[in-house]
Parts: C-alpha cells; sequence; structure tokens
C-alpha cells in the first residue's frame, strides 16, 4: 500500500500553484536516498530520452487516449543521493535525477542526509 503522505508530496511537487520541492530521505529496498522531491514533468525534461518519451506522450494525448487519472504511483527525486552503511554517498560528483516507484519506499523522514 502506497503512503498516502508521500502522493500528497507528489501532487505538491505536481501542483501548477505551488511547485513545492521538498528535500526528503526515503528508505528504498534497502538503499537510502535523499533529495529534493520534483514533479513527473521536471524529470522528463532532464534528459533527451525522457523528453522524447514525454512528447510522445502528448503526441498520443492529443490523439485521444485518456488524460492522467490521477493516481500518483511515483516519485521524482533531483540532486539524489544515495547512502549504503559504510560507504560514501553515490555519486560521488554532481547529482542525478531518478524515478521511484512509491510501492517500493519502506520509510522516509523530511529533510536531507548528510555526510559529515
Amino acid at each position: 500500500m502506497q503512503d498516502p503522505i508521500l502522493e500528497l508530496i507528489v501532487r505538491f511537487a505536481e501542483s501548477e500553484k505551488t511547485r513545492l520541492e521538498t528535500a526528503i530521505t526515503l528508505v528504498v529496498d534497502g538503499f537510502l536516498i535523499s533529495g529534493f522531491v520534483i514533479s513527473r514533468e521536471h524529470y522528463m525534461q532532464h534528459h533527451v530520452l525522457t523528453e522524447s518519451i514525454e512528447q510522445g506522450i502528448k503526441d498520443l494525448l492529443s490523439a485521444g487516449l485518456p488524460a492522467d487519472d490521477g493516481t500518483r504511483t511515483y516519485l521524482h527525486l533531483r540532486d539524489a543521493m544515495y547512502f549504503t552503511p559504510g560507504q560514501e554517498p553515490v555519486p560521488g560528483n554532481g547529482s542525478v535525477v531518478c524515478r521511484i516507484s512509491l510501492e517500493r519506499v519502506s520509510g522516509f523522514h523530511f529533510g536531507l542526509l548528510e555526510t559529515l
């Protein structure tokens, strides 16, 4: 079962009014992943491949496919870093934009995880 709070955070990131990018740390399959929640649209614009996919989706929707049903199943992060015990965070230089299934998240807290 998805957490309704996480789904709400995704909706805030996608809202035309707020575009709220919340700092969050997630527990996903034993990894700690820390970053800022962003909209699906922002995620899709990050890479040339996902930009092409997004345009294809828009083309299909304009051709009459059903629109978004409102259910959120993925969370998108910018400046994501992966943490595992005894290891340096990955990536060590730069940042990652990632897409995570909400069903895979087993825990979270608001705020970034950082090493000292």
